[in-house]
């Protein structure tokens, strides 16, 4: 049984305080702690960076003058890493000492602080520039959280949108086949309707989900779902010269949501298609899986994955072929997608070699009867080895 996570905690925001004076650290850390931050002293240079490498920080306190590595070092040092290059750096910084400033501003320096400070004007320029900083990263997350989303829509709708066309140019051969052209035209006006529902999920999707989708599990008939996948690409296989073997599925239900469940078998049979040779078979199975699951197998005799590339093969922008087998269309994104998706139903997806060459990839969702049973309370855990009912 999965343990739900904790409520995600607020955390303080990180100051490191550097300055070669212990007094004036100590004071810094009084103020800011007492501010409700969570303050990393540092006595001087090298600390410092050590420090910040292993904590990065939301804020640099920084003595201007220090033995050893000064300020103005510890700063460029700071900008050369990637990882705190964008680390507001404020200067505390003698009277006397003002001349410095514009090496200062040249260093990266986002503020000054003259010594001996005001608690209150510490605790002020703080409050800005941490809070600035926050936000920043928060625009950064939404637009990188934007690109991906970007990314997502236009996978998911290539499939249904690439039937569309593929449906189109064969239906303009097929008008002396009233029975083929009718089986186009239903397939056009399928991918067409999936297109759609893609494009509205993701119109609908709240944007702190973290990229996940919106999901609605309910009791779904798997053997429906498999043979109207199977249905959606026959016209292709035939076309490829693929026989697109479907066996008789078994009357089963799972815990799945709909959408879901569509996309994710659309990727694996699309898959499958496009690496097998003509005149070969992709095979689609159903058969029981581990306790409690009902496991679906997609099967071809493709040239399968390798093994470097198999660590690799749910990543986001990893693409199953290399070099001469990689599909200049593909995107790399599908399996990662159908992963995630799977998990998301309480499922598993692995991938494995098939005897005499070729590529297994194997579903396993959770049974609708053990769930209702459990009433909803346990996730059924992925579970990986040997593919029982692959042959």
């Amino acid at each position: 049984m999965k343990t739900l996570p904790e409520p995600l905690q607020v955390r303080a925001p990180v100051i490191l305080a550097v300055d070669d004076q212990e007094p004036n650290i100590r004071l810094v850390g009084t103020v800011l702690s007492a501010a409700g931050y969570d303050v990393i002293p540092a006595l001087n240079g090298k600390q410092a960076l050590a420090r910040s490498a292993a904590r990065t920080p939301d804020l640099v306190l920084l003595d201007m003058r220090m033995p050893g590595m000064d300020g103005f070092e510890v700063a460029e040092e700071l900008r050369r890493n990637p990882a705190t290059a964008k680390v507001p750096v404020i200067f505390l910084t003698a009277a006397s000492e003002r001349e410095s400033l514009v090496r200062a501003f040249s260093s990266g320096a986002v503020d000054y602080i003259v010594k001996p400070f005001v608690a209150e004007e510490l605790t002020a320029r703080v409050r800005a520039h941490v809070g600035l900083k926050l936000a920043r990263d928060h625009l950064e997350r939404v637009a990188r959280e934007r690109e991906e989303i970007v990314a997502l829509v236009a996978h998911d709708l290539k499939n249904p949108l690439s039937s569309i066309r593929f449906s189109t140019q064969l239906l303009r051969r097929a008008s002396a086949d009233s029975e083929r052209a009718e089986r186009l035209i239903g397939s056009i006006a399928q991918s067409a309707d999936r297109g759609l529902a893609q494009i509205q999920r993701y119109l609908s999707k709240r944007e702190d989900v973290e990229l996940r989708r919106n999901m609605s599990l309910s009791a779904v008939r798997l053997d429906d779902a498999l043979r109207y996948a199977c249905d959606r690409f026959s016209v292709q296989a035939e076309a490829r010269a693929i026989s697109l073997d479907c066996e008789n599925f078994a009357d089963v239900s799972v815990m799945a949501d709909v959408d879901a469940l569509a996309h994710v078998l659309d990727n694996l049979i699309s898959n499958a298609l496009k690496h097998s040779p003509e005149q070969t078979s992709v095979a689609v199975l159903m058969g029981g899986g581990s306790a409690g699951n009902a496991r679906i197998a997609v099967l071809d005799r493709g040239p399968g994955v390798s093994k470097e590339r198999q660590q690799q093969l749910f990543r986001r922008f990893v693409r199953l072929g290399d070099g001469e087998q990689a599909q200049p269309e593909s995107t790399g994104l599908g399996l990662a997608l159908a992963k995630q998706d799977v998990e998301q139903m309480g499922g598993s997806l692995w991938y494995e070699d098939r005897p005499e060459g070729g590529a297994a990839f194997i579903l396993e969702l959770p049974l609708a009867e053990r769930v209702a049973e459990q009433g909803n309370a346990a996730s059924m855990p992925a579970t990986d080895g040997e593919c029982g009912d692959c042959e």
